[in-house]
């Protein structure tokens, strides 16, 4: 068997930037091939927990216990310790002045709510740099953009924005289909909600906040 660490230590005492790069090679021979689209999300739900602890509101992940927390990805205590509120996030590229929300399942979402949290936390991930982003630890936190929601605002300006696509006229004058398509909130809508933490902050929370 290969004596890689006593290789590790003869090259960093003789050599430190081979050593170096010994050690980067060795990383990306080992690391895990991680889709992108399951780190941005994971990654999105990581900082808006992150900026809520900023904001002093006390944020947990619900990850492990999605069963008892159907469709939502964070709890937050409260003042009474029988009341959680649960935070929903959406993590996707923003397009040049525009909001993603999510994608469409179908033409049920321009009757049926699309969001059950009490909170949707939209979080836009800088297209060019997302799509750039290689594992590399180069995304950092102004990369990313904020939109606080409540549900029910979530959920009407998100079947708003279904809706206008969906009216949208084809040219061969077909029913524009739904199901997986990207869904962007109308131009304008959506500034009162940016770093909106607030809205979280505005219902009582534990420990003295």
């Amino acid at each position: 068997m290969t004596d890689t660490l006593g290789e590790n230590r003869r090259l960093s005492s003789r050599h430190p930037l081979p050593a170096i790069r010994y050690h980067k090679e060795l990383g990306k021979k080992y690391m895990i091939n991680i889709r992108k689209t399951v780190s941005h999300g994971r990654i999105g739900e990581a900082v808006v927990t992150a900026k809520c602890w900023m904001h002093g509101i006390p944020a947990h992940n619900t990850n492990g216990l999605r069963a008892n927390f159907a469709g939502s990805d964070l709890i937050v205590d409260t003042a009474d310790p029988r009341r959680k509120l649960l935070v929903q996030v959406k993590s996707g590229y923003a397009r040049a002045s525009q909001v993603y929300f999510t994608q469409a399942t179908g033409v049920e979402d321009l009757e049926v709510a699309k969001f059950k949290a009490d909170f949707v936390v939209f979080v836009n991930i800088d297209e060019k740099v997302g799509q750039q982003h290689a594992h590399d630890g180069k995304l950092q936190f102004d990369h990313f953009s904020f939109f606080v929601v409540p549900v029910d605002d979530a959920n009407r300006l998100f079947r708003d924005a279904v809706r206008r696509e969906f009216e949208r006229p084809k040219k061969d004058g077909g029913v524009r289909s739904l199901s997986g398509l990207a869904v962007y909130a109308t131009p304008g809508t959506m500034e009162p909600y940016r770093d909106a933490w607030q809205l979280l902050r505005s219902v009582p929370h534990s420990g003295g906040i």
